[in-house]
């Protein structure tokens, strides 16, 4: 009778002890890189959605201010008055002046202010061209020029007396302007903007550039600019 030769073990061999060891090691590790990489992306996943959230909210502050401009322009024409747009760094408020004193008076309406500091929100606003129409007496006219806002341009603090940096008359026609939303660094920034004929809209920042870009070549183009 052939006996065979094949070793038999009573107890595991060495190798496939440690056979079996390195196979649980090696799926203990899977499992801790596993869930490593899943509290990594767990954490971009929550980073994304606030970033995505915050770059909504510079979207929104855009698209109101800019609806806000065109509510403005509807009351200055059902109340025959001169409105004004004032722009400080966090925030903005409409203004309505008032003929027999000659002063800006704040319009105590939440649809005609708004305060976006506390979301780090910023406006910067561009006055594309300060020029009055031909027809209207402005006697703030002088106090305010094209460029920069005043506030940031000759340092006067938000309880100073300034004009506004946007002048909404009558008729709808209004001072062209280019207000930038800004969320801070890392996140786009959008504009809202008119040329003072057209209704106010917001757009992305590369989206104005592109515009801007156009208007030029067509002004180029037909000899307005050299």
């Amino acid at each position: 009778m052939r006996m065979s030769a094949t070793p038999t073990c009573s107890q595991p061999c060495p190798d496939a002890v440690g056979t079996n060891h390195r196979a649980v090691g090696f799926t203990l590790l899977e499992i801790l890189l596993v869930v490593t990489i899943i509290g990594i992306l767990a954490s971009v996943v929550v980073l994304g959605a606030t970033d995505v959230g915050r770059q909504r909210t510079v979207r929104a502050e855009a698209e109101r201010l800019a609806l806000a401009v065109e509510l403005a322009r509807d009351e200055a024409r059902l109340r025959n008055a001169v409105w004004g747009l004032l722009v400080d760094r966090g925030s903005y408020r409409f203004q309505e002046y008032d003929d027999a004193g000659g002063e800006w008076h704040d319009v105590e309406r939440r649809e005609f202010s708004a305060d976006a500091t506390g979301n780090n929100i910023e406006f910067v606003v561009g006055v594309l061209d300060n020029v009055e129409p031909a027809s209207v007496d402005a006697p703030w006219s002088s106090k305010a020029g094209a460029g920069e806002s005043p506030a940031r341009a000759t340092g006067l603090d938000d309880d100073e007396a300034r004009p506004p940096d946007v002048v909404i008359y009558p008729g709808g026609e209004m001072t062209p302007f280019k207000i930038t939303v800004s969320g801070g660094e890392g996140y786009a920034a959008w504009i809202a903007r008119s040329d003072g004929i057209q209704r106010a809209r917001a757009r992305a920042e590369t989206a104005v550039d592109a515009v801007d870009d156009g208007l030029r070549e067509w002004l180029h183009q037909e000899g307005f600019v050299q």
